[in-house]
């Protein structure tokens, strides 16, 4: 892996989550890249409507490079590095105009990004950085893979992976991409797919979770993967029940277009993923051309 991004707003969650992406780099040996998506105020259609004196994009800019300077200080503080520093991971920055993922678009087209790191809140019950309209569009979007990171998450060695999937064909892709972050993690996976009715032996849906596993193991090569199914009321409280009875480091999920990611984050969803906070949620794009 080369380098993993990160995106910043400053805010606390942003901070932790920078924090985190260190600490990352370390493991995969990688460079972190942070940046800061700067939103012209005067370019804005209601700055017509303002009185009060509008900062133009230089002042902006400036402002901007401080705030990095300040964070890349704490992330290289000398009490966040190992006792061999030359595990540190490089940390640059880049401060451009445009929306959160018009910034993070255009680094990823210019340099060799592997993994995108945002943070997200959830303190007070509401998921509000990764709610917000920024992130909302990111995750409908990217064509990247997105790690977020809650506010209360501290970073620790991760062993177990939890792949959530509904049995597509395009998370083939996806899943492979995981794999390949495990074997340098030296993690390991489970494939599971949550269905609110009991499976017999002979179904169509358990045809489908064996065809499904059949391709798994044609295609992909990694010893340390497992199966489950899970038979819950629906995939909210399956999520639920899996990270209450596992020891989950990370979730991951593809993100198929108005299906998984808004039961997760829209409505009562919201308020029980709090409870559960600690755990990273990485997010795919579906693999199309599987």
């Amino acid at each position: 892996m080369k380098t993993i991004l990160v995106p910043t707003d400053f805010s606390l969650p942003a901070e932790n989550a920078a924090h985190y992406a260190v600490s990352l780099a370390k493991v995969l040996k990688a460079d972190v890249l942070l940046c800061n998506a700067i939103k012209v105020t005067s370019e804005m259609p209601i700055a017509a409507q303002v009185t009060w004196p509008i900062m133009d994009y230089s002042t902006l800019k400036q402002e901007a490079i401080s705030n990095l300077d300040a964070l890349v200080e704490k992330l290289c503080d000398p009490s966040s590095l190992d006792e061999d520093q030359s595990l540190h991971p490089r940390i640059v920055y880049e401060s451009n105009k445009g929306t959160v993922h018009q910034v993070v678009s255009a680094l990823i087209k210019e340099n060799e990004i592997d993994l995108v790191v945002m943070g997200m809140a959830g303190a007070s019950g509401l998921v509000q950085f990764l709610l917000g309209s920024n992130s909302k569009e990111m995750i409908e979007k990217a064509d990247f893979p997105i790690l977020f990171i809650p506010y209360a998450a501290g970073f620790k060695k991760i062993l177990k992976i939890v792949f959530a999937t509904n049995l597509d064909r395009n998370e083939l892709g996806p899943l492979k991409s995981l794999i390949n972050l495990a074997v340098l993690l030296n993690a390991e996976i489970t494939i599971t797919h949550i269905t609110n009715k009991e499976v017999n032996v002979d179904s169509k849906q358990q045809y489908k979770m064996d065809v499904f596993m059949s391709e798994v193991i044609e295609k992909i090569n990694h010893p340390q993967i497992k199966f489950e199914k899970v038979w819950n009321i629906d995939v909210d409280n399956g999520l639920d029940w899996i990270i209450d009875q596992q020891d989950i480091d990370m979730i991951a999920v593809v993100h198929h277009r108005h299906h998984i990611l808004e039961r997760i984050f829209i409505g009562s969803h919201t308020q029980r993923l709090s409870r559960h906070i600690e755990i990273p949620l990485l997010v795919f794009p579906p693999d199309n051309e599987s």
